[in-house]
């Protein structure tokens, strides 16, 4: 299933320029695969910004005493925890890859 989101924010004083963003999501069981795409607060022409974020619903996977959306991304992409992970092809398809997998490798964490 996909699902998405758009906002549209006031432009900043003195200029016509909106800020634009949105998000869509795609679900796999409990897995999830969020992209968020945006115009950089109104300061680009188009929505060329984006970030990919992998998450896994807790609730969905029946799994108790842990947050209801866990946040994978940095256990998937081995960077930090609040690293952004710029939404590129090759990103994508690391993303597209976990999403697929039955045997993610977290095995012990989750």
């Amino acid at each position: 299933m996909i699902t998405a989101t758009t906002m549209t924010f006031g432009s900043p004083l003195g200029t016509d320029s909106l800020a634009k963003q949105a998000n869509f999501t795609i679900h796999h069981g409990a897995k999830m695969i969020s992209v968020s795409v945006d115009n950089s607060g109104g300061r680009m022409a188009h929505m060329a910004r984006a970030d990919i974020r992998c998450l896994f619903s807790n609730n969905t996977a029946g799994i108790e005493d842990r947050e209801a959306v866990e946040d994978v991304t940095s256990r998937v992409f081995g960077k930090g925890a609040s690293d952004v992970v710029p939404g590129n092809v090759e990103n994508m398809a690391t993303a597209m890859n976990w999403l697929r997998r039955t045997n993610w490798g977290f095995q012990n964490d989750i």
